[in-house]
Order: C-alpha cells, then structure tokens, then sequence
C-alpha cells in the first residue's frame, strides 16, 4: 500500500465527476465522512457503481481504512500533521488531497483538516482505469474547425472563452474525453460537432491563458456560479441553487434537460428534469420527471420555463406530464446545450405556439 499527496492531474478527480468520466475512470463510490466527539473517522458511502462495487473491493477499502498505513485518517490530528509535512498547491484555501494506492485500486482523498466535521471525500477508482484516462488526457483537448483543421489545443481542466454573435462572452472548463469528445462546461461534444454548431452560430471560440486561469480564478468562478443560477424548492423543504443543461437521447434525438448545482466551484448531477420514454414528442417538448421529483412542475412554471400541454404518458405505475419548453427561455439559459438540440433536429427556432390539449 501506498500514500502519498495527489499530483496535479490527480487533482481534477478528487472531486464529483460527470457521467462520462465516472464511467472511463472506474469510479465505484465516494466515502463520505469526519470526526465526531469521539475523535474517530465516521462515514457513510455513496455508490456510483454497483457493478464495480464488488466483494473484492469492499474488502479492500475495509483493509485500507483499518491499515496501520492508513494512520493518516485514524484521527483529527495525524491528518493535520500530515498535511502540514506534504505542502501542496492546487487546492483553494485549507484544502487537501492524497493517495491511497492498493493493488487494484485507487483512493483519492479530498480532505480539509481546518474543519472539525464533515471534512473527507475519499474518491474510489479501479487503478487501472484511472491511471489510463490521467494518462490519455495528457495528450490535450483539441479543438477544429469544421474542416478537421486544428486550431488549438489546452490542457485538461482549462479554460476557454466563448464570443457570440450578439457580443456577449462567455468562460467555460473543458474536461478530456477521448480523443475526439470533450465537455465543454456540462455539456458533452464530438469536437467536430462542437466546432460545427459554432460556426453556425457566428460564434468564436478562443483558450483562456493559463496565467489568467490562476489570477482571476475566484472572480471568474464567482461569475460561473451566480449565472443562470435558478432556486429550486425541494420536496424535502430545503432550496438549491441549480442551473439547467441541455442535450439530446441517443435514440431519438428528443430533448433532455438535466440540472446540476454547484460544489467548490465544479459543477455536480442534481437530477434529470426529463425522462426518456421512446416516444415521438413535438419539437421542444419532454416528458416532465415528476417521479423523481414532484416539485418540478412548479419549478419550471414560476421560473417561466416550460408550460404543460395537457397531455400525459403512463410508464410503469407513473405518469408522466409533457411540457413545451420555451426555446427562448432555454437558449439564454442554456446556449450550447440549446444549439446541439436544434441542430441535431433540423430546426433553428421555436414552432408557433399551438393551443394546449383539452
């Protein structure tokens, strides 16, 4: 077994990821914990993967945590000391990050040794999917035009900035895929896909040196927060602050809207607002989650979002309302996300309202 502080490519995993890189790193679950009165480590897990949350490396976390090599987390205390003997940068204010390495698996552990509580993620990976997609994402995000000619490349993690044809600007983080796919912001593109819905769109893309990345970190990241920031009421009486994002299914082009919010400045999965039920719906419309969530439908009414048609689909023992999503309303919202849908269906613009289903 091995310990030792994250590099800086490490870093960018030890926190929540998406979908997509969730499932090309091997990401298993993240342990979730800090100390109580008693001074012992306290935890509970979030399983991301139930098939790679085998017996095998429930015995190997246990095995891990209970190690006399593991003594960094045993208390409060030996965390401090051994942070305080590892310096690291990468981090914002009195945050840290280490790993714990076995034979087959990987333990990046985000931890911040100023708080008495509730102070440790430990990221859980197979080793050798991790170390791969570290690996394959040295080679750099590259970004074409249309014509497969290269413009520029960045590393993962950075940023670039976005000119629209109305003026305005924007700032977005790209994370490495594979060779031709990336996620620019929450969105995930085919690099020729993404060059091709900008040209469209009279729009101009550009890298974000990386000096102006690390000096206006917190100013820039302050802006991503607060723009297109909805408040959503829960079910469970409490409210979170969530932007929207926009992409299509796989099988039927149809739209779905998701909804992430944020943590230390990343983008985290919220929820799904849509669901997919293989059916042919109107341009601009989805079936509204309200299995998962109830209290979307009054979210998306008094945020002017989306309006009921009348209409509703049974799956299962649910049924699901089908709202008409108002282009316009989406496309501030969502610019990116709005113009791979309309693309990708053939239309550049909202249908004209029809009056709703009796």
């Amino acid at each position: 077994m091995e310990i030792r502080p994250l590099t800086q490519a490490e870093q960018k995993y030890a926190y929540k990821q998406s979908m997509q890189i969730r499932g090309q790193t091997g990401s298993i679950g993240i342990l979730q914990g800090g100390y109580g009165a008693d001074n012992e480590f306290h935890s509970v897990f979030h399983e991301i993967s139930s098939r790679l949350k085998t017996e095998e490396f429930e015995a190997d976390l246990q095995e891990a945590l209970c190690s006399g090599e593991y003594s960094v987390l045993e208390n409060l205390d030996a965390m401090r000391e051994f942070t305080l003997q590892h310096p690291q940068k990468g981090f914002p204010g009195t945050e840290y990050g280490f790993r714990v390495e076995t034979e087959k698996f990987a333990y990046l552990v985000h931890c911040n040794p100023e708080k008495d509580s509730d102070n440790v993620e430990i990221h859980c990976y197979v080793k050798e999917w991790l170390d791969h997609h570290i690996s394959e994402a040295e080679k750099g995000i590259r970004f074409i035009n249309s014509k497969y000619n290269e413009l520029f490349r960045i590393e993962d993690g950075e940023k670039i900035k976005i000119r629209y044809s109305d003026g305005g600007e924007q700032e977005r983080v790209c994370r490495y895929i594979d060779e031709y796919h990336t996620e620019v912001g929450n969105n995930l593109y085919h690099i020729c896909q993404f060059a091709e819905i900008m040209e469209r769109n009279g729009s101009e893309y550009a890298p974000v040196e990386p000096e102006t990345v690390q000096t206006e970190e917190k100013e820039q990241g302050q802006e991503e927060k607060t723009e297109g920031t909805l408040e959503l009421k829960t079910q469970f009486g409490t409210t979170e602050n969530v932007t929207l994002t926009v992409n299509t299914y796989v099988d039927n082009n149809s739209l779905y809207v998701g909804m992430t919010t944020e943590e230390d400045g990343f983008p985290e999965p919220y929820g799904d607002v849509t669901v997919n039920l293989l059916s042919s719906v109107p341009p601009y419309c989805a079936f509204v989650d309200t299995n998962n969530m109830p209290e979307l439908e009054d979210f998306l009414v008094k945020n002017g979002i989306a309006e009921f048609t009348g209409m509703t689909q049974r799956s299962g023992y649910c049924s699901y309302p089908l709202y008409l999503f108002s282009a316009e309303k989406m496309r501030g919202l969502c610019p990116d996300g709005m113009a791979a849908y309309e693309q990708a269906n053939g239309f550049d613009r909202k249908p004209e309202k029809k009056e709703k289903s009796r």
